[in-house]
């Protein structure tokens, strides 16, 4: 095939023009790992849609267990480059690979000084975690008062698996680290903590003993449906006290009874998490500074849970439900 110069020419723009065209689409498309809990996978719905339909970006989606592999994987950043709405006090990597200040509000809530290979944004939720136990319960026993009534009463936890001890529907998923058994043996509780793998799964067992009107212990956070749906109280552990040498870097050494994890859980200021040198390319500078911006309430995604969790409906439709009857909110996280 013969080609003048004319037409060499538009073949060499052409040829730029696609060249250009496929390097901007692969920059501007990004994979985000799905939550393993309906509130993390709402936040990351949110950002992925606001992303998609405002910014021009293309998300993609993983399923990848949260924990510590899931941070190496997105400091790594070739198969997934970013995550949504980590808890600090579950994360456990983010002290080892975040190096800068965690801010909400304009305030710095949390000084990192690790390695900088993962960058974070606060997402304007703030969870809190504790054990509950049902308020028939404490209505039936009006002398328990708190975590340190519980073996008084632990007959009336225990279930043919824990033999004499209590049961402890403990947190879902290993990869959240919340050590439930270490702070059980730490505080003298004589309970043991049932891990049953999915956060489906164990509300499916506190409601099948509430349906019951059976004693139970829980573990559970806010914000969620389930709060609002089930009257429970809050056994109210130990105020958070850190431990800075119980980390898996230090190989899980312990500082006794008045710290972590033999305390409670500390206020969260939950963050979303990604690849610095991904968000740190141009054709990035907008998902970067929408992530600097984002401030998902609280109130608007427990309401979003409750639509999906005890209603049923698709996390799709009730995320895009929300963003188009709350411009007002959204809008302000763009550049």
């Amino acid at each position: 095939m013969k080609f003048n110069a004319k037409t060499f020419a538009a073949f060499i723009f052409s040829s730029f023009l696609m060249i250009s065209s496929f390097s901007s689409a692969s920059a501007e498309r990004m994979t985000r790992a799905v939550a393993d809990w309906t509130g993390g996978m709402v936040t990351c719905e949110v950002a992925e849609q606001i992303l998609e339909q405002e910014l021009g970006y293309k998300i993609d989606s993983i399923v990848f267990p949260s924990g510590t592999g899931l941070w190496e994987a997105i400091a790594d950043g070739s198969d997934i480059q970013f995550g949504c709405e980590s808890w600090p006090s579950y994360a456990e990597a983010d002290d080892v690979m975040i190096n800068m200040p965690l801010k909400y509000d304009g305030k710095v809530v949390k000084e990192y000084s690790g390695d900088g290979s993962i960058e974070a944004y606060t997402t304007g939720i703030i969870g809190s975690s504790d054990y509950f136990v049902p308020k028939y319960f404490v209505d039936a026993n009006p002398d328990f008062k708190d975590w340190t009534d519980l073996n008084k009463y632990k007959d009336q936890f225990a279930t043919p698996e824990t033999g004499s001890k209590g049961r402890l529907i403990g947190c879902a998923v290993a990869g959240w680290n919340c050590h439930d058994q270490k702070r059980l043996d730490l505080l003298g509780i004589d309970f043991e903590a049932v891990e049953l793998g999915t956060e489906v799964a164990a509300l499916a067992e506190a409601q099948a003993a509430y349906a019951r009107k059976e004693p139970f212990l829980l573990y559970f956070w806010t914000p969620h449906w389930f709060q609002g749906a089930f009257e429970m109280v809050g056994v109210n552990l130990p105020a958070n006290v850190d431990c800075p040498t119980y980390t898996e870097a230090e190989n899980w050494k312990d500082c006794g009874t008045d710290a972590w994890p033999a305390t409670g859980w500390a206020k969260d200021y939950t963050m979303n998490y990604m690849n610095p040198a991904v968000f740190a390319k141009p054709e990035n500078a907008a998902a970067k500074a929408f992530f600097s911006k984002m401030k998902l309430s609280n109130d608007d995604q427990a309401i979003m849970i409750n639509e999906i969790d005890k209603n049923g409906r698709d996390i799709v439709e009730v995320v895009q439900e929300w963003k188009d009857n709350n411009k007002d909110q959204w809008i302000n996280w763009l550049p």
